[in-house]
């Protein structure tokens, strides 16, 4: 008797928790379902007139995108420069791609655990000519895990991510998939242009050397041959120098500095369908640092340490010049 009121109370016990399993998932799932939104940010970027990143955990100024007359400056306190090539552009492409892909946490309770109050978190602001807010958004915490990919390498292990986020005055936390923490963790100086030297090496005919002293010299190209004067030109050595003049970046970039006389090193490079480039390189604070400036990119001069930038353009002819291989006595 006893038995057969067990098997009743544990048909009613299954019964019940049936039960509660329906109205979860008929009322609970599309609740959170609803909350979650197809789009984060959306904003006609014809619009925008400033980006304004708030950097995370820190004590610098504000990093501003400003349009003026169709075009982009980049600024921080004081010291105003052109962004790097396309800057703009990525940071319109990251913001309007982000799609949530979970519901992290529906209250402020857990703002701090996804690095997402108002001192932890990166903040960005998009404004139009009206200084009116088109997207306010907090980037926080980044996690990670390893995923097996048999495309991928690292014996078919790849790397998933995600970023944590929220709007501006709303409470809910989102994960989306992607590094949008890491890509507006960058320092001022990451989103600045730091083009130096760029040039087809094809174009390229004469380069004067101008040193210190007696050790100037002029690389020269005849009917496809290049010669220092009367010698010939190691072919290697000059292919691997004008590789790395078709592109070539500075580093560090030296705010405010005032050339106070002529320039200790100086090259000028010529050719074909080229505008001539000139590259100046004045001493620096110390005997290792070097001061380059090129009129690719006038009002910006950057650091060199010898072996850095520096030492990758200026080279001595003897670097040039081709050697005849020694042949050994029988």
């Amino acid at each position: 008797m006893s038995s057969r009121f067990d098997n009743k109370k544990l048909i009613y016990l299954i019964v019940g928790l049936g039960i509660i399993l329906t109205l979860t998932i008929l009322v609970r799932i599309p609740k959170e379902r609803a909350t979650l939104k197809s789009k984060i940010t959306d904003f006609d970027t014809m619009e925008v007139s400033k980006i304004i990143i708030y950097p995370k955990i820190s004590k610098e100024s504000p990093i501003e995108f400003t349009r003026i007359i169709g075009k982009w400056t980049v600024q921080q306190g004081s010291v105003i420069s052109a962004p790097q090539k396309g800057a703009v552009e990525n940071i319109f492409n990251e913001l309007l791609s982000i799609k949530p892909q979970s519901l992290a946490a529906l209250n402020k309770s857990k703002w701090k655990e996804f690095e997402l109050t108002d001192s932890l978190g990166t903040r960005i602001k998009v404004l139009n000519k009206n200084s009116k807010t088109l997207c306010d958004l907090m980037i926080g915490k980044f996690s990670y895990k390893q995923v097996n990919n048999p495309y991928g390498g690292n014996g078919g292990n790849s790397v998933e991510g995600t970023s944590y986020v929220r709007l501006s005055g709303e409470k809910e936390v989102y994960g989306v998939e992607g590094f949008i923490s890491f890509f507006f963790s960058g320092k001022f100086n990451d989103w600045r242009d730091k083009s130096f030297v760029k040039l087809n090496k094809n174009d390229i005919t004469n380069i004067t050397f101008t040193y210190p002293a007696d050790s100037s010299f002029k690389l020269v190209k005849k009917d496809n041959n290049w010669n220092i004067g009367l010698k010939s030109a190691d072919s290697v050595n000059v292919s691997n120098y004008l590789l790395t003049l078709s592109s070539l970046e500075g580093q560090v970039i030296k705010d405010n500095f005032k050339p106070a006389g002529n320039p200790a090193y100086h090259v000028l490079i010529e050719g074909n369908n080229l505008l001539n480039i000139i590259v100046k390189c004045y001493q620096g604070d110390n005997t290792d640092e070097y001061i380059l400036n090129s009129n690719l990119n006038p009002d910006v001069y950057f650091i060199s340490k010898k072996e850095g930038v520096f030492g990758k353009l200026f080279k001595g002819p003897n670097y040039f010049i081709f050697k005849s291989p020694t042949r050994k006595g029988r």
